[in-house]
């Protein structure tokens, strides 16, 4: 047994079937054929805006049925993905505290043992190579292991065009819509564009 959907194509296919078998036989190499080939492009669209026209029958029950389900979800998920902005922040300004100490006690180490070298120097003492300085403040790691997994803090970039006539050429994506309006208001000589005039049948029923 057929469902709904499948019973509509079915029926669509089989009203349209001559024209189906005209298309798929179509020539144009007289004017007689010409006007056929105008008159079955108009039934083709025709039967083309049709389907659709069928086919969004269908699919809009689906459609609300699936907007009403995003919007059951969106107060469940808004909290989960607030959640996770205040984790990360959290997490992120801690991480960066750390690594502030890490770095606070790799300098005063450094200072250090540029001190004892220098003393060294001045009273003529023979040192050996330093030895890796101890740090009380404990070494950051990338990747951090919890309970439930490892969480890892990569470098990231926040990226926001401010000014941009000032962005490189290599940057900058072609808008395809402007040079279609440049195109079609007679410009047709564009620098890296390959523009090709062709015809399009317009068909009104």
């Amino acid at each position: 047994m057929q469902s709904a959907p499948e019973r509509t194509v079915t029926d669509l296919e089989q009203a349209q079937e001559p024209l189906l078998k005209h298309l798929a036989e179509l020539r144009v190499t007289n004017p007689d054929e010409q006007r056929n080939a105008e008159d079955l492009l108009i039934s083709a669209r025709y039967a083309l805006k049709e389907a659709q026209q069928r086919r969004m029958e269908l699919t809009r029950p689906l459609d609300e049925a699936k907007g009403r389900i995003i919007e059951l979800f969106k107060p469940y998920v808004n909290r989960i993905e607030t959640g996770i902005t205040i984790l990360t922040r959290e997490l992120n300004q801690y991480h960066a505290y750390l690594v502030q100490l890490q770095q606070a006690e790799e300098e005063r180490a450094m200072r250090e043992a540029a001190a004892r070298a220098r003393e060294a120097q001045e009273t003529g003492e023979v040192v050996g190579p330093p030895a890796e300085a101890e740090l009380d403040a404990p070494v950051v790691a990338k990747t951090s292991r919890s309970n439930l997994g490892t969480v890892t803090y990569r470098e990231d970039f926040d990226i926001k065009v401010v000014q941009p006539d000032q962005v490189p050429r290599d940057l900058c994506e072609p808008s395809m819509a402007r040079i279609r309006a440049r195109v079609k208001s007679g410009v047709t000589d564009i620098p890296g564009v390959l523009v090709t005039k062709r015809t399009v049948p317009v068909a009104r029923r």
